[in-house]
C-alpha cells in the first residue's frame, strides 16, 4: 500500500511540474488609442496600470488575451496587436574565454571545460557534440579551444 501510494505522489508531481518546467512566456502587444494621446514618458507606466486592472477583471493571460480581456484593455484606450513567444533568458557569460552559438534543447546546457552540448541525468552528466560552435578555455590544457561538433581544435594563440 505504501508503494503505490509513494507512485501516485511521483506521477501527481510529474503531472503538475512538468508543465511548468517547459512553460513558455508570452507578451501582448497593444497600440494606445485612447483621446487625449499620451507622452512617451508615461505609456509604459499606463499600460502596466491597465494590465494590472484588466488582470484582475479578466483573469493573467497565459497566451493571446482572450476577448474579454481584450475588451477590458480596450475601455482603457489600448487596442491589441499581437503576441510573442518571449526567449528565455539567456544571461551573457561574464567569461571572456567562453562564446556559444550552439542550439540547445530545453535542459541542456554546454559544459564550460569540454565545450560539449550536456544534460543532467539523475547524478550524472551525459553529453554530445554541440550543435553549432562553442568557444571554451580548457583548464587541463591550459589552452583557449574551439569545438564544432564532435572536432575540438585548442590553440595557445
Amino acid at each position: 500500500m505504501k508503494h503505490l501510494a509513494i507512485s501516485t505522489f511521483a506521477l501527481l508531481a510529474g503531472i503538475v511540474t512538468g508543465p511548468v518546467a517547459n512553460a513558455a512566456t508570452y507578451t501582448a502587444h497593444y497600440d494606445y488609442v485612447g483621446k487625449p494621446a499620451l507622452p512617451d514618458s508615461e505609456i509604459d507606466p499606463q499600460l502596466q496600470a491597465d494590465t494590472a486592472t484588466c488582470d484582475s477583471i479578466a483573469g493573467v493571460q497565459p497566451m493571446a488575451p482572450s476577448t474579454s480581456y481584450r475588451n477590458c484593455m480596450r475601455q482603457h484606450g489600448w487596442q491589441y496587436r499581437f503576441v510573442t513567444r518571449d526567449r528565455p533568458d539567456t544571461a551573457k557569460s561574464t567569461d571572456p574565454n567562453f562564446r556559444s552559438n550552439a542550439r540547445l534543447q530545453p535542459g541542456h546546457f554546454i559544459d564550460r571545460d569540454t565545450g560539449m552540448d550536456c544534460q543532467n541525468i539523475g547524478g550524472a552528466s551525459v553529453c554530445e557534440p554541440p550543435n553549432g560552435t562553442v568557444q571554451y578555455y580548457d583548464p587541463d590544457q591550459g589552452l583557449n579551444c574551439t569545438r564544432s561538433g564532435i572536432v575540438s581544435v585548442c590553440s595557445s594563440f
